[in-house]
């Protein structure tokens, strides 16, 4: 009964996870969409039935299994971003035509280049590259990364190395730790 039941909250969280890359590009599917829902409902029934009851294991697996699964999608778009850069993105060179620079006060940090817009040498302008704490000036020439697709916002710099899976792939061992957890505490529901 555990397994068939971890594998109740499981799947849900594997299914949206792999509709939100999957489906990226395309817009977000109907399995998508359904995972999606039952892991965000599966997690709250988890942080309500924590405020009820302070030792509910299934409350804290649930939670659990939500609070991992949000980790995975946001680091997994970088993961995501760096293959799909390595496979297709195409380097080219360019020289930097305009700098946006901006500040916060708020934080005492002075003025920075923040994103550059880059002429490339087929003629095209990229606008609005970020510059991730690279502070490129006017005439700079630069290489920049662009996805033929448009999927992954074009960066400076050349081709990156493939993409590590080791952080997606622990996380989902940890999502399926949490769902076995949930499946042993259903004697509770």
């Amino acid at each position: 009964m555990v397994p068939v039941v971890a594998a109740c909250w499981l799947a849900p969280a594997v299914l949206s996870t792999w509709g939100v890359f999957a489906l990226r590009e395309h817009g977000l599917g109907g399995p998508a969409a359904v995972g999606f829902g039952v892991i965000v409902l599966g997690g709250l029934a988890g942080v309500v039935r924590l405020f009820r009851n302070d030792a509910d294991q299934t409350g804290a697996a649930l939670f659990c299994l939500l609070a991992t699964w949000i980790i995975l999608v946001v680091s997994g778009f970088n993961v995501q971003d760096q293959q799909l850069l390595h496979e297709r993105g195409v380097v080219s060179d360019g020289e930097v035509v305009r700098t946006v620079v901006t500040s916060d006060p708020m934080a005492g940090q002075g003025s920075a280049v923040t994103a550059v817009d880059v002429l490339l040498a087929d003629g095209t302008t990229v606008s609005g590259i970020g510059t991730r704490g690279d502070r490129p000036a006017l005439g700079d020439r630069l290489q920049v990364i662009v996805d033929p697709r448009g999927t992954v916002a074009p960066r400076l710099g050349p081709r990156p190395d493939g993409a590590d899976p080791t952080v997606p792939v622990l996380l989902l061992v940890v999502m399926a730790g949490c769902a076995l957890v949930a499946g042993a505490a259903v004697d509770e529901l």
